[in-house]
C-alpha cells in the first residue's frame, strides 16, 4: 500500500473509533507503522489529515452511483446498497461520515460533499421521471433534497440503536416509503423486486418484510 494510503487508512480506523478529538497522531503513526515525522510530511496537522479522509469518503461514496443502468430508480436502489454497505464495512466511509456530523472545522467540506451528493442523486431521478418508473408531482429536485438527508437519518439512526446491524432493513423500508408514493404502478412491483433481492427481505401476504435471517427463501424448495 503506498505511504499515503497506508496513513489515511490508519487515520480512519483511529477517527471511527475515537472521534476526532480523542484521536492522537502519535496514535495514528503507531498504526500506520510509520514515525511522527513520515505522518507529517504527508499532512502537516490532524486537521489535514481528518480533511483527507473525508475527501477520500466522499470519493469512495461517489463511486457507487450510476448514471448508465438500464432503471434509474434501480440505480439508486443500488447506490443506497452500496453506500449502506461501505458503512458497515470500510472505516474510511465511516470515519468521514462520523467526522462531517460532529465538528465545525469541517463544514466546509460537508456542505461541498451533500451538495455534490444530491445535485449527482438528482440527476438519476430525472431520468428515473423521464423513464415513466415514477409518477410523481415532486420535481426531481425535491425528490433528492429529500431522499438523501431520509437515507442519512436512517443510517445515523441506525448507527445509534445498533451500529447499523439493522441497516439493511432499514433502508430497504425506507425504498419501500419512497416507492410508495412515487413509483409508477406498472413499475412498482419491479422496483420493490430489486429492493427485495439487495436488502435480502420477502414478500408476505401483507407486503414486503424484512427477512431476519438476511436470506431470501427459495420459492421452488419444497423443504
Amino acid at each position: 500500500m503506498e505511504r499515503r494510503a497506508q496513513i489515511l487508512t490508519a487515520a480512519a480506523a483511529e477517527f471511527d473509533r475515537v472521534g476526532f478529538a480523542g484521536a492522537t497522531i502519535a496514535g495514528i503513526a503507531r498504526g500506520a507503522g510509520v514515525s511522527q515525522g513520515t505522518l507529517h510530511f504527508h499532512f502537516p496537522t490532524k486537521l489535514a489529515l481528518a480533511l483527507g479522509v473525508i475527501d477520500e469518503q466522499n470519493v469512495r461514496t461517489f463511486d457507487v452511483v450510476s448514471h448508465t443502468d438500464a432503471s434509474p430508480t434501480a440505480a439508486l436502489v443500488r447506490a443506497s446498497h452500496g453506500i449502506a454497505t461501505l458503512l458497515r464495512t470500510d472505516p474510511v466511509v465511516r470515519a468521514g461520515i462520523r467526522m462531517s456530523l460532529e465538528r465545525g472545522e469541517f463544514r466546509a467540506a460537508t456542505v461541498s460533499f451533500y451538495e455534490q451528493w444530491i445535485a449527482g442523486i438528482v440527476d438519476v431521478f430525472r431520468l428515473a421521471i423521464a423513464s415513466g418508473e415514477l409518477r410523481t408531482d415532486l420535481s426531481a429536485e425535491e425528490l433528492g433534497a429529500t431522499v438523501v438527508p431520509f437515507f442519512t437519518g436512517v443510517q445515523l439512526v441506525s448507527d445509534v440503536r445498533t451500529g447499523r446491524a439493522d441497516l439493511f432493513p432499514a433502508v430497504a423500508t425506507m425504498w419501500r416509503v419512497v416507492l410508495a408514493a412515487t413509483a409508477d404502478a406498472a413499475h412498482r412491483e419491479r422496483l420493490l423486486g430489486v429492493v427485495a433481492d439487495l436488502f435480502g427481505v420477502v414478500a408476505d401476504p401483507f407486503g414486503v418484510v424484512p427477512d431476519p435471517f438476511g436470506v431470501v427463501p427459495d420459492p421452488f424448495d419444497g423443504s
